[in-house]
């Protein structure tokens, strides 16, 4: 398992692959304020060292990556997509969500109003249920996902196979590249396990 140093240069090299614009537009940063509220996250952001400087027309920012990890957050998060709206110049851009090391016990729903969203960090939170993960599936876009570090690990057996039966679109998970090899176990462990899977998941394996 990656360090958390190592993930968060992972995450930069990501958000240069997003689109074209993203070398100029760095993520926004507003990792370790020890917030319990959102509203308390979100201060003046950094930038990370020896990153692009942060690019602002007015009150609003360029940029299509929002950083809250290393917070104590936790709850519905309600106030984000206002927060995005007040921030962002094109909110709906957003395409990279780090949440991890936070308290979260479930997903926040807001997080399926971001139809950009292709990078998703919720490692080191507070998970337990494994239908959480079924909220993502409405997210088209997303293609990198880390759950690692949640009790949802110990609860669900071959829980790789799981998460890819539910968003079989994924192109890595836990900061590991899905293989082709993982898409045909997850088919098979799918088959074999319908009644660990949400209903919904159930009717498509039907057709």
């Amino acid at each position: 398992m990656a360090s958390s140093l190592g993930l968060k240069r992972n995450a930069l090299v990501v958000e240069k692959r997003i689109d074209n614009h993203t070398q100029s537009y760095p993520p926004l940063d507003y990792s370790f304020h020890n917030a319990r509220k959102l509203e308390d996250a979100v201060v003046e952001p950094r930038v990370s060292t020896g990153g692009s400087k942060l690019v602002v027309e007015g009150d609003r920012y360029h940029s299509y990556g929002i950083n809250l990890n290393h917070n104590s957050l936790s709850g519905p998060m309600d106030t984000f997509p206002e927060f995005l709206r007040k921030t962002l110049m094109n909110p709906f851009a957003l395409a990279s969500l780090d949440l991890s090391f936070n308290e979260f016990t479930e997903i926040p729903t807001v997080i399926t109003r971001l139809p950009s969203l292709k990078y998703f960090y919720f490692h080191k939170n507070m998970l337990s249920d494994p239908g959480e993960v079924q909220k993502l599936a409405s997210l088209r876009e997303l293609k990198y996902l880390t759950l690692h570090g949640n009790p949802v690990e110990m609860n669900v057996p071959y829980l790789r196979s799981y998460v890819l039966s539910l968003l079989p679109d994924l192109r890595s998970l836990n900061c590991t590249p899905v293989t082709k090899g993982d898409r045909q176990i997850s088919g098979v462990w799918s088959v074999m396990n319908k009644n660990l899977l949400p209903k919904t998941s159930n009717k498509n394996l039907k057709k």
